[in-house]
C-alpha cells in the first residue's frame, strides 16, 4: 500500500523475490521449503496482481550439485509449478542447463514431485537413491563402461525463428 498509495509507485515495477531455500537436505525442517516458496508465490500473486515474482531456482536443488540431471530434474518440476500454477514470472537459471518437464525420465519426476512437495516421508531418501545411480552411470560413461546416453534435441537448440515459431 505504502510504495503503490503514498510514493505512487506503479504496482507493474514491484518486483518481489521470495528466498527459494533448499530442499532435500535430510533436515525435516526444510523439506517444505519448495511447497512454501510455491504457496507464498500464490499469496503474493493474489494480493499484489500486477507485481513481478522471480526467485533464484539453483538454491532449490544445491544439495543434488554435481548431478545435474537430477539437479535439472528438479527445477523443471517446480518451476512448472511456480510459474503456470501459482504466477511466478522470472525463475533465474541457466537456460542451457534447463529440461522441459516431457523431458524428465518419468522415475526421476516422481522422485521430484515428491520432494519438491513434501509429499512422502521418504522423499528425499529416494533422490538420493536415484542420485547415487546416476553418479554411477556418470562415471561408467566417463569411463567408456556404457553407452552415452542421447540427449533429444531440445526446441532451445532450434534457430531463433523456430524457436519463435514453438512459443506461440
Amino acid at each position: 500500500d505504502i510504495l503503490v498509495n503514498e510514493v505512487n509507485f506503479p504496482p507493474e515495477d514491484i518486483v518481489f523475490d521470495p528466498n527459494v531455500l533448499t530442499i532435500g537436505t535430510g533436515m525435516e525442517e526444510h523439506a517444505n521449503y519448495g511447497v512454501d516458496f510455491i504457496n507464498a508465490t500464490k499469496t503474493i500473486r493474489e494480493q499484489c496482481p500486477y507485481a513481478k515474482i522471480s526467485g533464484g531456482i539453483s538454491n532449490l536443488s544445491f544439495g543434488f550439485r554435481g548431478v545435474m540431471k537430477i539437479r535439472e530434474s528438479i527445477h523443471s518440476v517446480f518451476l512448472h509449478h511456480a510459474i503456470l500454477e501459482s504466477g511466478m514470472d522470472v525463475g533465474i537459471v541457466n537456460a542451457h542447463e534447463m529440461l522441459s518437464l516431457d523431458e524428465v525420465d518419468p522415475e526421476v519426476r516422481l522422485a521430484a514431485e515428491n520432494l519438491v512437495f513434501n509429499k512422502t516421508e521418504d522423499a528425499t531418501d529416494v533422490m538420493l537413491e536415484l542420485t547415487k545411480k546416476e553418479k554411477a552411470a556418470m562415471e561408467a560413461r566417463k569411463n567408456g563402461g556404457a553407452a552415452v546416453e542421447v540427449k533429444k534435441t531440445s526446441w532451445r537448440d532450434l534457430e531463433v525463428k523456430a524457436r519463435l515459431e514453438h512459443a506461440l
